[in-house]
C-alpha cells in the first residue's frame, strides 16, 4: 500500500513539473491532457518540431517515465 502511495505522489509531481515545463511552448490545447496515453505519444514524437526550450531534455524525461508510469 505504501508503495503505491508513494508511487501516486510521484506521478503527481511528474505531472505538475511536466505541466509546468509545458506551459509557455505552441502546443495544441487538446494535447495538453496529460492523463492519456496518445498525448504523451504525441508530444513524445512531435514536441520538438514547433519548439526550443533548454529544459526540453527534462520535457523528454517526465513524458517517458509518464508513459513507462501508465503502462504498469
Amino acid at each position: 500500500m505504501k508503495d503505491s502511495n508513494n508511487l501516486d505522489m510521484f506521478n503527481d509531481f511528474a505531472m505538475q513539473r511536466l505541466n509546468e515545463l509545458l506551459q509557455p511552448l505552441d502546443i495544441p490545447k487538446m494535447r495538453r491532457d496529460l492523463n492519456k496515453l496518445s498525448n504523451l505519444k504525441w508530444l513524445q514524437r512531435n514536441l520538438s518540431i514547433n519548439n526550443s526550450s533548454d529544459n526540453m531534455d527534462a520535457i523528454h524525461l517526465l513524458i517517458r517515465t509518464l508513459m513507462r508510469q501508465g503502462s504498469n
